[in-house]
């Protein structure tokens, strides 16, 4: 993609997450889906197996728009840039906008577990996030007492979201606020977390 946006800062996070999806799309129609197992996902998504696409003159990988570019590249993940990187210079405006755990719930890597696919816009970014944090917490929470099952995105990102198991349980009951999920997540006072399964299978998008 040649967009003269990109550089000066014009494109935000929407154009971000609807590109990701969109690649991941096309890579798995081109590719094929990975393989069932962390090497082969892990080459997947890190432009190995041949998923890599020229962006403002750069190549990049999914893993290089999702954690790069949308979590903006968190200290010691090995997705991350380094400072001298010289995409950090071309992608400086995305990469100095505050992150936004949200993005978890916009993102499609292809598997059934995923959140849906949606279209984003830049002018309705915040309270389309909103709906999407409140409808995934929702579909994927379940409260039982103190127990908390929920997706496995929170166990590999729960960093993202809350330093601990009791403000991440506080942020998602935020996120699901005005739903049965969302009361019974704020009555919690000293969490358990259990994660479901992440079904890797295919997503009907």
């Amino acid at each position: 993609a040649r967009l003269r946006g990109i550089a000066s800062g014009d494109v935000g996070d929407a154009f971000w997450i609807n590109l990701y999806n969109a690649l991941v799309l096309h890579a798995t129609v081109v590719l094929g889906k990975p393989a069932d197992a962390p090497a082969a996902r892990t080459a997947f998504f890190s432009g190995a197996t041949g998923g890599a696409y020229e962006v403002a003159s750069f190549t990049l990988s999914l893993d290089d728009v999702e954690h790069a570019l949308l979590r903006r590249g968190p200290a010691g993940d090995a997705r991350a840039w380094a400072p001298d990187d010289a995409r950090c210079t071309t992608f400086a405006t995305t990469l100095a906008r505050p992150f936004d755990p949200r993005i978890h719930f916009a993102l499609n890597c292809g598997a059934a577990s995923c959140p849906p696919v949606k279209l984003f816009r830049d002018e309705s970014l915040d309270e389309d996030l909103a709906a999407a944090a409140k409808a995934f917490v929702a579909a994927e929470t379940t409260v039982d007492g103190d127990v908390v099952t929920t997706s496995k995105l929170f166990l590999w990102y729960g960093s993202d979201f809350a330093d601990d198991d009791a403000n991440l349980v506080r942020a998602l009951a935020g996120y699901a606020s005005g739903t049965a999920v969302g009361d019974a997540l704020a009555a919690v006072s000293e969490p358990t977390l259990v994660f479901r399964d992440y079904d890797w299978g295919a997503n009907d998008v």
